[in-house]
């Protein structure tokens, strides 16, 4: 049965000391403190118990991200290995474990040495904050949401559309998962990190004679989208619009046939491509056509 999300929220906050599959040092808890190095490598000793993620919620957790060996996933807070060694092994993929406990690098390499995966899998002793995460497509995690919303801004600023973010247990604050499920009580989180499409474009449906111009001004917020459309006197509400990796959907109302007509609704669908967005329409009175969209307004 899933865990009312208000209930879950309240019960992981409480019970998060015990519940980690990750080790996490006092030092990733605070904002201010920036854990003590000899030669580069974080020495604080972690304090929080070290707990092993079941093998069931590591399964979900791949399955949903489609891992493959064309990925290159990095595990922040990396334990001993498990979900870096279990994407190697099944699927090819190659990964990095991020751990600041040396005890858990240590076991982490002599379990990819017995899974016989050294060749695919990396594991180093470092701070998950100082991690440079831009060679990764696929990352997970099981941090606490302080944490998840403090590594939110890196995620954004490093990842590039299309990349994958799983957490087992906890959320990210108000950037609401694309796809949240349960595994035998434990919650998985799954997103998409989106291409950013924000801005004033002008939007041309159809071709020739036939074709129509927009001035489409988008606002996002993560995967959402809010905007209007204007054209011919008429402004138009964009709705149902969001983005995952680099495609766009949003529907919006064509009131071509004349101010009496009834609005008729069309729904976008396309992707993103350098400075272009560019797909294929359907509804409204045109029927089915192809729609494009490059950056600035068009009148």
């Amino acid at each position: 049965m899933m865990i009312p999300f208000s209930w879950r929220h309240q019960h992981d906050v409480h019970t998060a000391r015990c519940i980690r599959t990750h080790t996490i040092t006092a030092a990733l808890l605070t904002c201010v403190i920036i854990p003590a190095t000899v030669g580069g490598q974080p020495t604080r000793t972690p304090d929080v118990h070290f707990v092993p993620t079941p093998m069931d919620v590591v399964e979900a957790m791949l399955a949903v991200a489609h891992v493959s060996k064309q990925d290159r996933l990095y595990d922040l807070g990396s334990g001993d290995g498990r979900i870096v060694i279990t994407a190697a092994k099944r699927f090819g993929t190659r990964g990095v474990g991020i751990d600041i406990d040396p005890p858990r690098i240590a076991e982490s390499k002599r379990n990819a040495d017995t899974a016989g995966v050294t060749g695919l899998v990396e594991f180093r002793q470092a701070d998950l904050f100082e991690t440079d995460l831009r060679q990764a497509t696929v990352v997970t995690l099981y941090l606490l949401p302080t944490l998840n919303v403090k590594l939110r801004p890196k995620l954004f600023a490093e990842l590039r559309p299309g990349s994958r973010v799983v957490s087992h247990a906890f959320h990210m604050g108000d950037w609401e998962a694309d796809t949240t499920f349960n595994v035998n009580g434990r919650s998985v989180f799954y997103w998409v990190m989106p291409s950013k499409v924000d801005g004033d474009w002008s939007l041309r449906v159809g071709d020739g004679g036939s074709e129509r111009t927009y001035a489409l001004r988008l606002s996002q917020n993560y995967q959402r989208l809010t905007g209007t459309a204007t054209a011919g006197g008429h402004t138009l509400s964009v709705d149902s619009a969001r983005v995952v990796g680099d495609s766009v959907i949003f529907t919006l109302a064509d009131t071509t046939g004349g101010a009496t007509a009834r609005h008729q609704r069309m729904r976008f669908a396309g992707r993103l491509n350098g400075s272009a967005l560019a797909g294929s329409v359907s509804g409204g009175n045109r029927g089915a056509a192809q729609w494009r969209a490059t950056r600035g307004t068009g009148r």
